[in-house]
């Protein structure tokens, strides 16, 4: 295989015209250029330069080498620059999934910064639930999962996957709010006992994969279950239905803020009373020994996010 630094110095002889000229580009001496010409001619058995008096020229065979010399050191620059740009994270994919209520703000707001960091890397965005997304993170289709987990009994739905191959950081804790029918009258003031619910229909989530939903394990924990009218995993469908009058839901206080749903529909938001707390952890899950560079930067901005967005949810907790 032929010497890359041979076909440098075989070039700049080219362009140069001189093979003194060839050596002070590259900083070597004339004989080091002389040299590498030389091997040049005995490993192709072709002469490559033709010298006289005026200086140099190159034969048809050197011109032609010299051409592709100009290409492979064309390439050669490119396949550098572009190894160190997705070595360093400045280029490349990032793979990234996340729960519905987590793409309103969480992550729009960290892919905002990220991009604006990094505009040459390509971007792949999955939505879906905890026990959709974890699959896909171990199978490498993803390199990051923004998850949750609730901790509402002592069998609460934990981290999903169990795998150590897996790792998981806290983001924040959100609390989720009781989203109450314009129709009804509390008993008392302050915040609403799940107890006092036992008789009220509700509108409950799907539920994750081999869990009972948040609202049903609620209910459990006061001693009764609830009377679920309909079940969706869209909170604005559930806010519609409560504003409707249909019954009560537990609202995630990230699908609260963007757009002040619940104020624009005329429906009081309250906090709840239960045994055992309402809110979920919202948490960054990555696969160990990832190599892509990227993970390390979106999760920077996962966690800076994740300040703004505990520090709305918070102004929503005292408003109330």
């Amino acid at each position: 295989m032929l010497s890359s630094a041979r076909l440098a110095a075989l070039l700049q002889v080219a362009q140069s015209g001189t093979i003194a000229g060839a050596a002070k580009v590259l900083r070597l001496t004339p004989s080091a250029v002389s040299h590498h010409i030389s091997t040049l001619e005995k490993e192709l058995d072709t002469k490559l330069l033709e010298r006289g008096a005026r200086g140099v020229q190159l034969t048809a065979a050197g011109a032609r080498l010299a051409e592709y010399s100009e290409s492979i050191m064309g390439l050669m620059a490119q396949a550098e620059t572009e190894t160190r740009e997705l070595g360093t994270g400045a280029a490349g994919q990032l793979n990234l999934g996340f729960f519905a209520s987590a793409g309103l703000q969480l992550v729009p707001n960290a892919l905002s910064r990220f991009i604006r960091e990094r505009p040459s890397v390509s971007l792949n965005l999955i939505q879906g639930q905890p026990f959709e997304l974890v699959p896909r993170l171990l199978s490498r289709e993803l390199d990051v999962a923004v998850v949750f987990s609730y901790s509402t009994s002592p069998k609460a739905y934990q981290r999903p996957g169990g795998n150590p191959a897996l790792r998981y950081e806290d983001l924040l804790h959100e609390s989720h709010f009781l989203a109450v029918p314009p129709s009804y009258r509390p008993m008392r003031r302050g915040p609403v006992n799940i107890s006092d619910l036992a008789e009220q229909p509700w509108i409950a989530t799907q539920g994750m994969e081999n869990e009972a939903a948040l609202v049903d394990r609620l209910c459990a924990t006061a001693g009764y279950s609830p009377r679920v009218r309909c079940r969706t995993d869209y909170y604005e469908v559930a806010l519609g239905m409560v504003s409707a009058d249909v019954g009560f839901a537990l609202i995630p206080g990230m699908s609260l803020i963007p757009w002040s749903l619940a104020q624009t529909r005329g429906i009081r938001l309250s906090k709840l009373t239960t045994t055992h707390p309402a809110g979920r952890t919202i948490q960054i899950a990555t696969r160990a020994g990832n190599p892509n560079p990227l993970v390390d930067a979106i999760v920077a901005q996962l966690r800076h996010s994740a300040i703004e967005v505990g520090q709305e949810i918070e102004r929503l907790e005292t408003a109330i």
